[in-house]
């Protein structure tokens, strides 16, 4: 068996290998029976300055957002405020079901069939463009279904898009603020916050795109449009 000594430094080789010292890197932990057994940064968090990473550096999470967008979702079941066999249209009455029934739980488990879309050609282009939820929505709402509510599971983003717009619905505050005044703050996640490019985020690391000859700064996306789907740092 390992020893823990043992274990972190064969994790602590395996990085250094895959993040160059001036390349973009990654903040790594290792945690082993409840104890910290490696916690570092590797390679740099900011090429044009040659800043290096430190692990308490704020880094987008991408799709782990959705782990929040779920967790907010089952408090404000737990409160009874919403259950997950609801209709969505209980929540949003004006989102377009057809004959189908799509319920929050399809939505949580990427089995509701509606277009995701970040798999629409048309939304390429838009990166950009700073929508308001109700935009963001109006943008796949109307896509025809891609299969019945409940018969397959494909990964959806739409799907968590909606259940941040539920969030706001229920609990007649933002996304943004729903997440801070009821996971953030109380659990003390004081580096962890919805990802708003204009505010200044002590330690928030750039984002890059690898190219053949190097480096280029990652193309700029509106963080508006991932939002309950995608938007946290942390």
């Amino acid at each position: 068996m390992h020893t823990d000594s043992s274990l972190a430094q064969q994790i602590d080789a395996l990085a250094h290998e895959l993040y160059a010292p001036d390349a973009p890197g990654a903040a790594l932990i290792a945690v082993r029976d409840g104890e910290t057994i490696l916690r570092r940064g590797y390679g740099m968090a900011q090429l044009e300055l040659g800043v290096a990473i430190e692990p308490e550096m704020v880094f987008r999470i991408g799709s782990i957002t959705k782990q929040f967008t779920a967790v907010a979702i089952l408090m404000l079941a737990g409160q009874g405020r919403l259950a997950l066999n609801d209709p969505i249209t209980r929540f949003l009455p004006d989102y377009p079901m057809g004959d189908a029934r799509i319920t929050v739980e399809h939505l949580l488990t990427h089995t509701s069939g509606i277009r995701s879309y970040t798999d629409m050609p048309e939304w390429l282009p838009l990166w950009r463009k700073d929508f308001t939820l109700t935009e963001l929505i109006g943008l796949f709402k109307n896509e025809p279904m891609r299969f019945a509510p409940g018969t397959r599971w494909a990964y959806n983003n739409s799907g968590y898009i909606l259940l941040g717009a539920m969030i706001e619905a229920v609990s007649g505050v933002s996304y943004e603020s729903f997440l801070q005044q009821h996971i953030f703050d109380p659990l003390g996640m004081r580096h962890s916050c919805y990802d708003n490019t204009l505010r200044i985020v002590s330690g928030r690391v750039a984002g890059y795109e690898k190219e053949p000859d190097g480096y280029r700064n990652a193309e700029y996306l509106s963080m508006t449009q991932p939002h309950a789907a995608g938007a946290l740092a942390s």
